[in-house]
């Protein structure tokens, strides 16, 4: 690795060079693995963005493990976000979602300090969007506030949709010693290699990592928990509003519960492509690896749906049951959701709605778990737990039960100006929350004092866990550990409060269904 006080010296000598410059701002230089890279300062805090940590998975790299980054020369400059992940274009997204390419495994770093006294604690940001939708460059979920906490803030970019998750069996067959399936999943573990290498050059602590994000980040984060290839590249992870934990992931040849093998979803989609299955493997592969990105995008439907696959390698089993089985790392954990979670639901709607969820309870399973509770307030109640909140129980009693730290939260402080719009705090809306962006939310006329301390409040408890393991400071309500005895709850909300058991019976329902589930779908 190169010299890091040669970073140093880079941003010295510009110092000195532009000193008598009114006009052009001095930029800060670091060096990392691969070269020099040059940021800027605003707002106290310095920003370096679009940093690859791996080649492009493009040609010959597409479905591929990711490769390194090719070195550089001179300063590269980091003052811009690369390009989104490739996605299908969709209405369910909530950003631009232009420029996009394949060439996008990057990352972007903020930190208040480049040489601070003692390492910082590092957060290290994964984006949800169903592994389809989504970017760590998105306004919403990073920038300087949770930096100036004094931490130092990492969002990444992985593969999304079918260049990120498609198991295509003529792909196997021809790299039989590459995992197949989990080409997303393998770029967050090398972007937390990438971390664990470089991330001392902007002042953060490589020992110090937690892992944390929202919805599909957040399912990244559990299954990071149990993937071995990850073992040792973080301390601490924050799951926000995930559904993986019980909810069972696709096998690449067999069916898991609702989900189609794998493979049956790559065979149709290169049928959609016109190419001929019938060649050969060698074949067949190589016209998957010509196709134009564009080609690509075209012929996705909504229907289709590419996730992570339980390969029995990279991913060994179901998250769950590894969970259970007591095969996780040894990290501190934070885990929960929003009191609207069906907001996700009533958008997508169909199959992945809180209508169809209520349909698989009976009358007298209503009656008796959610009593006084009708129409579509009972649905959404239905569909919250059985998407998020009773995964996030099941998951946090098996962190707890293997005698790690776990803390659990329900958030059902409603934002003032969505009081009277929303029955409660939607899926994501958390985010703004976390990272202190709420003056980014598009559909907010006005922001309350107290909507900013809440904000905070989420902030520090989340910076506090990243330096300490522990959520807990001072002049916070206090925050309970949460055990699989007692599964004490915080509750953030108008009035703080911590729950014994939050809608317990409720959880042991669905978690009860959901292992059933589980151990149906590993038979």
């Amino acid at each position: 690795m190169k010299n890091p006080i040669f970073g140093l010296a880079l941003f010295m000598t510009l110092a000195i060079s532009l000193a008598g410059c009114s006009t052009i701002p001095v930029l800060p230089v670091v060096t990392v693995e691969n070269g020099a890279l040059s940021g800027v300062r605003a707002d106290g805090v310095y920003s370096f963005k679009g940093i690859p940590y791996a080649a492009p998975p493009t040609g010959e790299l597409r479905w591929r493990a990711p490769r390194a980054a090719a070195d550089w020369q001179g300063i590269r400059p980091a003052t811009d976000y690369a390009p989104h992940c490739a996605q299908p274009l969709s209405k369910q997204a909530w950003f631009d979602q232009q420029p996009m390419s394949e060439d996008c495994l990057a990352l972007n770093v903020w930190t208040p300090e480049l040489q601070p006294g003692e390492p910082l604690p590092v957060m290290v940001w994964i984006h949800g969007g169903g592994y389809t939708l989504g970017s760590g460059n998105v306004a919403r979920s990073n920038g300087a506030a949770l930096a100036a906490q004094g931490v130092v803030l990492v969002s990444i970019n992985y593969r999304l949709s079918v260049f990120g998750f498609m198991a295509h069996p003529a792909i196997e067959a021809t790299q039989p010693e590459e995992v197949q399936g989990n080409f997303g999943l393998q770029d967050t573990v090398a972007a937390l290699r990438w971390v664990r290498q470089n991330i001392a050059a902007f002042g953060g602590d490589p020992n110090r990592v937690t892992v944390f994000g929202e919805s599909a980040g957040a399912g990244v984060v559990n299954a990071l928990l149990v993937v071995p290839e990850a073992e040792g590249l973080f301390q601490r992870a924050i799951s926000q509003s995930s559904s993986v934990g019980l909810a069972p992931d696709p096998y690449p040849d067999r069916r898991a519960g609702f989900l189609q093998p794998g493979h049956k979803g790559a065979l149709q989609f290169a049928k959609r492509l016109d190419i001929d299955e019938a060649g050969s493997d060698a074949d067949v592969a190589e016209s998957l690896r010509a196709a134009s990105m564009e080609n690509m995008l075209a012929v996705i439907t909504d229907n289709d749906r590419y996730t992570p696959v339980v390969d029995g390698v990279f991913l060994p089993d179901q998250v769950g049951a590894l969970l259970r089985d007591g095969r996780q790392h040894r990290v501190d954990y934070i885990t929960g959701g929003n009191s609207w979670e069906a907001s996700l639901g009533r958008g997508i709607g169909g199959g992945f709605s809180p209508e169809f969820s209520a349909k698989l309870l009976t009358a007298a399973q209503k009656a008796s778990l959610y009593p006084g509770l009708t129409g579509e307030v009972l649905e959404d109640a239905i569909f919250g737990d059985l998407i998020v909140h009773s995964g996030s129980t099941y998951v946090a009693r098996q962190m707890s039960a293997a005698g790690l730290p776990v803390y659990r939260y329900y958030l059902s402080y409603l934002l003032d100006d969505r009081r009277g719009r929303q029955p409660g705090v939607a899926h994501a809306d958390d985010i703004a929350y976390v990272m202190q962006t709420l003056d980014n939310e598009p559909d907010l006329e006005s922001i309350s004092a107290r909507d900013r301390e809440v904000g905070a409040l989420l902030t520090a408890y989340w910076a506090s866990f990243a330096r300490t393991g522990n959520p807990n400071h001072e002049d916070a309500p206090q925050w309970p550990l949460f055990d699989s005895g007692s599964g004490m709850t915080l509750e953030i909300s108008d009035s703080m409060q911590v729950h014994d058991g939050l809608f317990a019976e409720r959880m042991n329902f669905h978690i009860q269904r959901g292992t059933d589930l589980m151990n149906g779908v590993r038979k």
